[in-house]
């Protein structure tokens, strides 16, 4: 179990370098916030603003809110994880200011619209305080199917699922990989690995997890059931 949760570890590290497949399309200039966070679109976060430069970016996001100016509502955040910022990230847009504190701090609530590819950053856009760059959207192909090997892990884990935290698993859908990201749990440097994957290596990131995730839930259910093992 340690060589197996090390090995995640390792894949789940993000990647620097920027994906070329990407470099043919329009590119368009994005405000960053980066953040240890990977959501998927309709996902909401909260997070508190106390930084001036991001304080500066959330003002100007709220007025764009508040003049029904969607389009200008939209800022990045760039996967970052330990020292390393990704080059995709989750395309976000303002919900709500839902407290001012003293000094200007704020509580907000983001919501993801959608995934991009990084292709220029900036410590600092122009005339601003806040990060930036030049980003393209990413496709990060959500509705891929999943194998019928893949799901009978899946049934595993939701069986197990139901033994140790009476979960109604009938409400657990798993016909595609977005459906899968939403209920499964994973840390998001594992949220984020798994979706920048394509192809083969998607394929056998995706079987680490739920070999990992079903050795993890078999534990907590001896333990449920009073048996301890050495």
């Amino acid at each position: 179990m340690v060589h197996t949760r090390r090995r995640l570890e390792r894949l789940a590290r993000p990647t620097l370098s920027l994906n070329l497949s990407y470099m043919a399309q329009r590119s368009y200039s994005l405000p960053f916030f980066p953040l240890g966070v990977f959501l998927l679109p309709g996902e909401r976060t909260g997070l508190h603003i106390f930084e001036p430069r991001y304080k500066q970016l959330i003002e100007e996001l709220e007025q764009a809110l508040n003049s029904g100016l969607e389009g200008s509502n939209r800022f990045g955040i760039p996967f970052h994880y330990e020292d390393m910022t990704a080059s995709t990230g989750s395309l976000a847009r303002l919900v709500e200011v839902k407290k001012v504190h003293p000094a200007g701090r704020k509580d907000i609530v983001v919501e993801c619209v959608g995934h991009f590819e990084t292709q220029r950053f900036q410590e600092k856009m122009e005339a601003k305080l806040y990060p930036g760059g030049s980003v393209v959207d990413r496709d990060m192909q959500l509705d891929a199917p999943l194998t019928p090997e893949q799901r009978s892990r899946i049934s595993e884990i939701k069986a197990l699922l139901q033994d140790s935290k009476d979960i109604d698993v009938n409400r657990l859908s798993d016909h595609t990989i977005e459906d899968l990201t939403q209920w499964l749990g994973l840390p998001p440097a594992h949220k984020h690995r798994l979706l920048v994957l394509k192809g083969a290596q998607r394929a056998s990131f995706l079987d680490g997890v739920l070999r990992w995730t079903k050795l993890v839930l078999q534990q907590e259910v001896h333990i449920h059931k009073g048996f301890f093992p050495n």
